[in-house]
């Protein structure tokens, strides 16, 4: 997919962090995350709790399509699980189990905790494996929930809770976040995302302390936090905390460095942005589909490829 090496590939995601840098032929980083369990035909839920068996696959499917980065967690549901939270992720993609018992205000964010969630402690640990072992050195990326999401999927894992004060939420979610984003920083990620399926509403000045505690992280570290809103989730709202990825539907205009977002369906991918644009990052608004087969995802990439 690209001739640019590894290396240069992980400083352009420093200068992004950083709003700096010249106008590049933009990384295509795609959520290719859950087909990878096709290669050794196992479940997608057998594959994210085992570390090694996680990165061989993604690694291999990376491979398989010559793409520059590597995805090593989607939003799935994996932070509320991992803090306790009633979560089937026997089925992909997991679905929330409502508990009139859980209480995350009752839970600290502890790391140690954190990663004692097998899920996330997979997903941590196959970041450390690809940044040491594999040799081609991609991107690695890493795909969470955003702010305004995970706030709602916690008030939905225990709706008889009552209503929470939108200060104490964000703040809350703000501080796993910012503490995942440590974890995978430290493990050697390189990017960022934060993917919202809804838009703030009335707590947007809450939203953006929470995305600007999580983000804040992540540039600590050089890593860009992408933002990122599914194809009609919200009015796009566009904060300095974070790296802008627009959608095609996007009526927004943004002039600063930033990210394009495009369908999670491959099919409806279309070209790459040239050199002078000011587009660093093609991801997708969501995880491409884990049931589609292996050769037409790699027939959408070779396309995407060819006209770039």
């Amino acid at each position: 997919m690209s001739n640019v090496s590894g290396a240069i590939l992980r400083r352009r995601m420093q200068d992004l962090s950083r709003n700096v840098g010249k106008p590049h032929a933009p990384l295509f980083a795609p959520l290719v995350f859950g087909a990878a369990a096709q290669i050794e035909a196992i479940s997608v839920s057998e594959m994210v709790r085992n570390s090694t068996r996680l990165r061989k696959n993604v690694s291999e499917l990376r491979r398989m399509l010559s793409l520059s980065a590597v995805v090593c967690a989607v939003p799935s549901l994996m932070e509320v699980e991992a803090m306790g939270g009633a979560v089937n992720s026997e089925v992909w993609p997991p679905v929330l189990l409502p508990d009139p018992g859980f209480d995350f205000a009752d839970i600290a964010i502890d790391p140690a905790v954190l990663q004692s969630s097998p899920r996330l402690a997979a997903s941590i640990d196959m970041v450390r494996q690809c940044a040491v072992v594999d040799r081609d050195e991609p991107v690695i990326s890493v795909a969470l929930t955003g702010p305004a999401t995970l706030a709602a999927q916690f008030c939905s894992a225990n709706p008889e809770r009552g209503a929470i004060d939108d200060g104490v939420l964000y703040e809350y979610v703000g501080g796993l976040l910012a503490a995942l984003v440590r974890l995978y920083a430290e493990a050697g990620a390189h990017l960022i995302q934060f993917h919202e399926s809804r838009g703030p509403g009335d707590a947007e000045d809450c939203w953006k302390g929470a995305l600007g505690t999580a983000g804040n992280v992540g540039r600590f570290h050089r890593i860009p936090p992408l933002l990122v809103y599914e194809h009609g989730a919200a009015d796009a709202v566009w904060p300095m905390q974070a790296v802008p990825c627009v959608t095609s539907s996007s009526a927004v205009s943004v002039s600063r460095a930033h990210a394009h977002a495009w369908s999670g369906d491959p099919a409806n991918w279309g070209s790459l942005p040239g050199e002078q644009h000011n587009a660093r990052v093609v991801t997708s608004v969501s995880e491409v589909p884990p049931a589609i087969s292996l050769a037409d995802l790699m027939s959408h990439v070779q396309r995407v490829s060819s006209n770039a």
